[in-house]
């Protein structure tokens, strides 16, 4: 599975006996020419290391000794038949390759001190009022300054997969699962609200219209997924996008406060958070403008009864909505948050990131929602903000 969405191609190189043609160039039955070269610098298995370091799985591993073929000047070295499609064409896209990285395995208790203090720098994080967290639908423009959108490489009218949340003036938080085994994220979209329209505007007391600046794109740097992610599975399924510049914080464009102070720790057990993202709706379709929803902190066994993919544990939230409002497919990634109180004043807190739901998403009554616990990963989130 997760080789089709990195380099659909290279399963069928992978199962196909290879053939030396003349010199180090090679060919495979369904045409696809390639060269023999060192294993290391084919770009396919470039891609593979930096998503998996060490721990490549055992499948994949045995699909790349596959792809082994015989080089006429060295044949001490392991080689494999590197498609041309593959082989690196310039520097630039050499650097593409490296975009996406595993974080360095470090102790996932311990906070990183730099990291903390560029958090404890974004002093006006969250600060959007006193929203109480009650009733879900359109929200309003501007309402949640945080909430991005992933954009992808894909020939699409709507290029957007996945939602995420600005955390500081160079990073945005989203899910790993939006990253690995998912076309090439581009750019983030930040202060968007109505898909469909080119200006967010609505209107205060009935009369005064008020329109939003234009949402901003913002290039990705490189992103950073957790290390003990494994794709198909739900736990660990946190990254971090770092943007190629920074952000400037304006009326619509805001990050979210993590918790990162000792009084932002204290959760009711039946907490209620706010969820927002484009995903789909109850009629089924993704929604043009931002949506919000409620949903409330239940116990983890209610949602380890509910799925039987992969385990949830200690760094998850499960929360149930009502009703049916609750995390769809394009919510991927957005946060989970409610305004609590932040170093002796009331701002918007980030607790959770939107992992896993069902396929069936908005069709069953109360059914329960899986978020990554960013408490629970608060120290990795400061050993990555690199």
């Amino acid at each position: 599975m997760i080789l089709t969405a990195i380099l659909g191609f290279a399963v069928v190189v992978c199962l196909l006996q290879q053939r030396v043609l003349s010199q180090n160039s090679c060919i495979n039955p369904n045409k696809a020419v390639g060269t023999c070269i060192r294993y290391q610098t084919c770009p396919f298995v470039q891609k593979i290391i930096n998503l998996y370091g060490r721990n490549i799985p055992r499948n994949i591993h045995s699909q790349i000794v596959q792809m082994q073929c015989r080089s006429t000047t060295n044949t001490q070295d392991f080689h494999i038949c590197c498609t041309n499609k593959t082989t690196p064409q310039s520097s630039t896209n050499q650097e593409s390759q490296r975009k996406v990285v595993r974080s360095v395995r470090r102790n996932l208790n311990q906070y990183d001190q730099q990291g903390l203090q560029l958090l404890n720098s974004v002093t006006n994080c969250g600060n959007k009022g006193n929203p109480k967290v009650s009733g879900g639908g359109t929200a309003k423009p501007g309402e949640f300054p945080w909430v991005a959108l992933l954009k992808y490489k894909i020939n699409a009218d709507r290029p957007f997969l996945c939602g995420g949340s600005l955390i500081s003036e160079r990073h945005v938080l989203t899910a790993a699962h939006c990253i690995i085994s998912q076309p090439k994220v581009t750019a983030v979209r930040l202060g968007e609200h109505d898909l469909d329209s080119k200006k967010d505007c609505h209107y205060l007391g009935g009369t005064t219209r008020v329109c939003l600046p234009p949402y901003e794109e913002y290039g990705v740097e490189k992103i950073i997924v957790h290390h003990n992610y494994v794709h198909g599975q739900i736990g660990y399924d946190i990254a971090i996008i770092k943007l190629n510049r920074v952000v400037k914080e304006k009326t619509h464009i805001k990050p979210v406060c993590l918790p990162i102070d000792p009084k932002s720790y204290e959760l009711d057990y039946n907490q209620s958070f706010f969820i927002a993202g484009w995903g789909g709706t109850e009629r089924g379709s993704a929604a043009a403008k931002l949506q919000k929803a409620v949903v409330t902190r239940r116990n983890l066994d209610v949602c380890r009864r509910y799925y039987n993919k992969g385990e949830v544990s200690q760094n998850h939230i499960c929360a149930t909505g009502s009703g049916i409002k609750h995390t769809c497919r394009g919510d991927s990634g957005g946060p989970l948050f409610f305004t609590h109180l932040f170093k002796n004043k009331y701002r918007v807190v980030q607790y959770g990131v939107v992992s896993f739901g069902n396929s069936h998403c908005g069709r069953k009554q109360n059914q329960p929602g899986v978020f990554a616990s960013v408490i629970n990963m608060l120290p990795w989130i400061t050993q990555n903000l690199q």
